[in-house]
């Protein structure tokens, strides 16, 4: 009898026991699963930045006369569909060395460069734009239907999938800092490619502020370029950004990039961002009667009589994007 109650009780226990192995491994996703999902996630990340920061200047529905560069569709064209032996780790690799570095030698429209010149430089991480790669590769945006048919959908689902509390606060206060830039910089390039830089000098002083300020009320958070050389004495930093741009300039000068830096301020989580000069910045923001011509020179100091915002070179840290962002 005793012998029985103990094989009864250890029949119940192995029971128990297979039941919660069961359990535990349908509970727990497998490695294929996570892989998947973080596969998913990735591609998601990929359309947000294209949704944020590219399609702004490389929209497909802009008109021929009104494009500012070629369209995404374009772009895939040329890098993927007309080489159907490149691999896209391939083109990962050929966008990642453009995108760091436009450079003529580096792009693979020619024809693109001599209509709309070289695209400024952009700070993404080589992360962002192989996730960026990632999506561009695997999509279907070069069919002619695309956009019309399936990017709003497309954006529904990528947005979903990709909330803003699966973010971290760096790469979320990237999100917002990219997103601001873009548009100012569409507005930017349109405003010189139609009205010459006395025009984008004009732009920068009486719409960028608005553009930064209406950025950050829809996105709900506090938007912000600063610099310890201001062209506009609003924009003057203060003295712990005054510190992030002073190391990031010796971070340049040591051949090192330069990274954001998130920090908690106030019970806000304050995210740090460079913006570095290109060739488009020397126009306004080069040496003076040599890069920047007289004219422009005489715009701008009739609008920003205390400017100090010239003298720069090439891939110089201009100032930094400051977002204010509430603890999650």
């Amino acid at each position: 009898m005793k012998k029985s109650i103990i094989t009864f009780i250890q029949l119940n226990v192995l029971i128990l026991s297979v039941l919660l192995t069961l359990f535990s491994c349908k509970n727990k996703p497998s490695k294929e699963i996570v892989q998947n999902q973080e596969k998913q996630l990735d591609f998601s990340k990929g359309f947000q930045l294209l949704e944020s920061n590219c399609f702004a200047c490389h929209s497909p529905k802009t008109t021929l006369e009104d494009r500012i560069a070629p369209p995404m569709a374009a772009i895939k064209k040329y890098y993927i569909t007309e080489n159907e032996n490149i691999t896209e780790e391939e083109f990962t690799k050929s966008l990642i060395t453009f995108i760091e570095n436009p450079a003529e030698e580096n792009s693979q429209i020619p024809e693109a460069i001599e209509r709309f010149g070289l695209m400024p430089k952009m700070n993404f991480t080589s992360q962002q734009i192989a996730q960026i790669a990632n999506y561009i590769y695997n999509s279907k945006l070069e069919e002619p239907d695309w956009f019309a048919n399936h990017f709003h959908h497309e954006k529904y689902i990528h947005l979903e999938n990709l909330k803003n509390e699966d973010l971290t606060y760096e790469e979320l206060g990237l999100k917002y800092a990219m997103n601001t830039k873009a548009v100012l910089g569409k507005n930017l390039i349109v405003a010189i490619k139609n009205k010459g830089t006395e025009e984008a000098v004009a732009f920068c002083n009486t719409r960028a502020f608005n553009i930064v300020d209406s950025a950050g009320v829809a996105l709900n958070t506090k938007i912000k370029r600063v610099s310890d050389f201001p062209r506009n004495a609003s924009n003057n930093a203060n003295s712990t950004e005054l510190s992030y741009i002073l190391n990031g300039k010796k971070t340049i000068e040591n051949g090192e990039k330069i990274k954001p830096l998130v920090q908690e301020i106030d019970e806000k989580m304050v995210g740090y961002y460079p913006i570095l000069t290109n060739n488009m910045c020397m126009q306004c923001h080069g040496t003076p009667n040599t890069q920047i011509l007289p004219a422009t020179l005489t715009k701008i100091n009739q609008l920003y009589p205390t400017d100090k915002a010239t003298g720069y070179g090439e891939n110089e840290l201009r100032g930094i994007w400051v977002i204010e962002m509430d603890k999650k």
